[in-house]
């Protein structure tokens, strides 16, 4: 590999020296099971992920924070000389995972939007925000909105992020040289592959797969309406192209062309969920804040302590009334300055 031919995104990259293997992940395409096969064949400790203070809706995401790999090293981070010795024909397997453009889309933004992620709530408040579903026509209409504004605003900043970004352009395939790019509908394939390029160096037993199912509804029929499909077609034409998908509508849909009460109950209290894992973390990072504010304002009574008697008391003085007026905020918003949260 060359320095300069690097996938963009420098932290999609997962090298496994030991094994000769590089996984370059994309957004929506199985990469949280396959990130989790990557840190259990790294031997990475779980509850180091578990630990990270973030708006993730589950355990299972977590493993998402890049800062948190302890022992998998991004390919940016490697000398030249250990890049150059990157490649297919020396051994090594470099592999990635694209998933169907419409089935992608469709999915990142069922779980990034219909479900109302906390990190995409706090960091896109502009883009368009479907309502809570009550009938199978508010989900297509909210989707047909979002997939219009793709064609009207592509240069929202929600169009740029990784998980809407083309596949074709988040691997570089004609810059970087993979073993092979596996559609999901070959997973299978790509584990036995895996598995027989991992046996020669070692590998005992293959770890066992992490299912992550981050989406409640598969598609319905009336989400891909020829202007939808067109649109979709026109803003995803590379990755068609390239990764061999022909339909614009996706195989994979659901059976029926309503979804059920239950179904539409269970996005509901989806939402709940992550509007509270949302609160919740707001409300953390207003109690670190209020107790690094605290640390401050007593670092200076102390200060002032040595001071002459009429300057340690202005001081003491404006150091109490600001921890009484901090405490008072977090007191009303229901935080505990201690960052614990108790309750059922």
């Amino acid at each position: 590999m060359n320095r300069t031919a690097l996938p963009p995104n420098k932290t999609a990259t997962y090298v496994m020296q030991r094994w000769k293997t590089v996984y370059v992940s994309v957004p929506k395409a199985a990469c949280t099971s396959l990130k989790w096969l990557v840190a259990d064949l790294q031997e990475e400790d779980p509850e180091h992920f578990y630990r990270a203070m973030s708006r993730e809706t589950g355990r299972q995401m977590t493993i998402h924070h890049r800062a948190r790999w302890q022992h998998t090293p991004m390919l940016n981070e490697l000398s030249d000389e250990e890049l150059e010795e990157i490649r297919p024909d020396n051994g090594w397997f470099v592999f990635a995972v694209v998933r169907h453009p419409s089935a992608r889309l469709w999915s990142g933004w069922q779980s990034k939007f219909l479900l109302r992620e906390p990190h995409f709530v706090s960091h896109y408040p502009e883009a368009p925000w479907p309502r809570v579903p009550v009938t199978t026509a508010d989900v297509v209409e909210d989707f047909h909105t979002f997939v219009r504004t793709l064609e009207r605003e592509p240069a929202q900043p929600i169009f740029h992020d990784r998980h809407f970004r083309s596949q074709s352009r988040l691997l570089r395939t004609d810059r970087v040289p993979y073993s092979r790019v596996y559609q999901t509908a070959e997973f299978g394939q790509l584990l036995r592959d895996l598995e027989a390029h991992l046996r020669p160096f070692g590998l005992g037993e293959m770890p066992r797969l992490r299912r992550s199912n981050e989406t409640p509804l598969l598609p319905v029929p009336s989400l891909f309406s020829p202007e939808v499909a067109a649109t979709i077609k026109h803003h995803y034409e590379a990755d068609f192209d390239q990764f061999g998908y022909d339909d614009v509508v996706p195989e994979a849909l659901a059976r029926s062309e309503e979804y059920s009460p239950e179904q539409l109950a269970e996005v509901g209290r989806l939402v709940e969920r992550a509007e509270r894992i949302g609160d919740l973390f707001r409300l953390n990072v207003e109690a670190r804040k209020l107790n690094r504010q605290q640390s401050r304002e007593l670092r200076v009574a102390l200060r002032a302590a040595a001071a002459p008697p009429s300057t340690a008391q202005r001081v003491r003085g404006k150091a109490g009334r600001v921890v009484r007026a901090g405490l008072q905020r977090v007191r009303r918003d229901g935080a505990d300055p201690s960052g614990d949260v108790s309750g059922s």
